[in-house]
């Protein structure tokens, strides 16, 4: 929705300057504010602008009006604020002429630009600091030879913004947008579907509009709170997982946190913390902590935490990946059969259900009830801790691996007969064979009914 902004023009005129956009109108306010208390105390001088070079002097902040087309200038220390739009006596900006203004010869320390031009505006900034705000229009702000520190919001349009090489706020209307980011420290609203590139610089970008591409460095940090973006950052970057969107980690370690059927790629190690369904490669080490829903992961090595509700699919790999999964409260899948890796995995407190894939994997049980299938292949350990256990488990293809083991840890089976009193107790029905130990822990071991001690390894 477009606001007028009404400032005190040459000769005590009414100027009005068309804004669109939250963060136009918000700035647009506080310049209308600061030209206002300076106007009414008499610290202001107000003059008309013309093509070519403008300048003025005096010992009064300056406030250039520009109410025509062209390109224009600035080469003196004294204008201050720069406004773009039309006299008017009925409220109306129509200005629709293209502007360009160029900075680059002011010696003024701040300058602050309210434009609002139909046909757009564009922008090239000195070594001053200063603010931008693009109200209306597709404008352009080239800041790329400058060591400012600037303030940049623009309207709906369709905008290109070059930042400087000093620290930066950016804030990017609707439309698509262009964005480039210098060397300094620079913080992105970006409210549209924008191009956003930065490699150099320390950046933090908050994405609002959706379908974003967004190239970063190091030390990145990225707060996507939509849909379908596409973000690659740097080492050491942070990226707040929005919904169905592509990370890139091109650095040696990244975060992800967050995130609804994203897709993660890193080149290194990475973090993801809290993702719900989503698709993980990582070239190196992963660590996954409390995920959950429908997730993929393949990498080199993984340390999985597990939270309820979390169906995991271990893919890929190589026949020398590690994946080490620790299980969490509620139910929980894990599955290697899709994985050339090795699957060590605790189950938690809740139901779980545990596949390992065609490596010697190890199957622990925990406190809740488990179904542990040891998978094709290699032998297995699967093993039941005495004080960690206590649940009803299932071991579902105990005897298609030659070598596979059952290890009771704690449970002095070693001593005076345990383990044959335990298998003098074994209950066989339907060839499955029950055992049952000390702390009421329940061992089915389907398909087996000739269960004896060199299955077992007791400590």
């Amino acid at each position: 929705m477009a606001d007028i902004t009404t400032v005190v023009g040459a000769s005590g005129q009414t100027f009005v300057v068309t804004v669109n956009g939250g963060q136009t109108q918000l700035l647009a306010q506080q310049y209308q504010t600061a030209v206002s208390n300076l106007h009414t105390s008499g610290g202001l001088d107000s003059y008309d602008m013309v093509p070519g070079d403008n300048s003025l002097s005096g010992s009064n902040a300056g406030h250039g009006l520009i109410s025509e087309g062209g390109q224009f200038s600035l080469t003196d220390s004294t204008t201050q604020y720069v406004s773009i739009g039309s006299y008017s006596t009925t409220g109306q900006d129509t200005l629709n002429s293209a502007v360009s203004l160029d900075l680059s010869g002011s010696t003024a320390t701040n300058v602050s630009v309210l434009a609002g031009d139909w046909a757009g505006v564009t922008l090239t900034a000195g070594n001053q600091d200063g603010t931008f705000v693009g109200g209306i229009g597709d404008n352009t702000f080239n800041g790329g030879s400058s060591t400012g520190n600037w303030t940049v919001a623009t309207g709906d349009g369709n905008d290109t913004i070059t930042g400087t090489n000093g620290n930066n706020t950016i804030s990017g209307g609707l439309g698509n947008n262009q964005i480039t980011l210098g060397s300094g420290t620079n913080v992105v609203r970006s409210e549209g579907q924008d191009t956003i590139d930065g490699t150099t610089g320390t950046d933090t970008v908050t994405l609002l509009g959706g379908s974003s591409v967004v190239t970063l460095g190091a030390n990145a940090t990225v707060y996507d709170t939509t849909s379908h973006n596409t973000v690659s950052g740097g080492n050491n970057s942070f990226i707040t997982g929005g919904s169905s969107s592509t990370y890139f980690s091109t650095g040696g370690l990244s975060t992800v946190s967050g995130g609804l059927n994203d897709t993660i790629s890193a080149s290194a190690d990475v973090w993801q913390i809290r993702g719900t369904s989503n698709s993980i490669t990582a070239s190196g080490a992963l660590t996954f902590l409390n995920g959950t829903g429908a997730t993929t992961v393949s990498a080199g090595t993984s340390t999985l935490f597990g939270a309820s509700g979390l169906d995991l699919m271990l893919v890929g790999g190589s026949a020398s990946s590690t994946n080490l999964f620790v299980g969490g409260d509620g139910s929980e899948t894990v599955s290697a059969a899709s994985s050339n890796g090795t699957l060590h995995a605790f189950a938690g407190t809740g139901d779980e259900t545990i596949i390992g894939g065609s490596a010697s994997d190890t199957l622990v049980g925990g406190s809740g009830s488990a179904t542990l299938t040891g998978g094709s292949g290699a032998a297995n350990l699967f093993a039941l801790t005495k004080g960690a256990a206590g649940g009803d488990y299932t071991i579902t293809d105990f005897g298609s691996a030659a070598g596979n083991l059952m290890a009771l840890y704690q449970y002095g089976l070693q001593n005076n007969n345990g383990l044959a009193n335990v298998l003098a107790s074994a209950t066989v029905a339907g060839g499955n064979t029950t055992i049952e130990l000390s702390d009421n822990s329940k061992i089915t071991f389907v398909g087996v009914s000739d269960l004896n001690a060199s299955n077992f390894n007791l400590s």
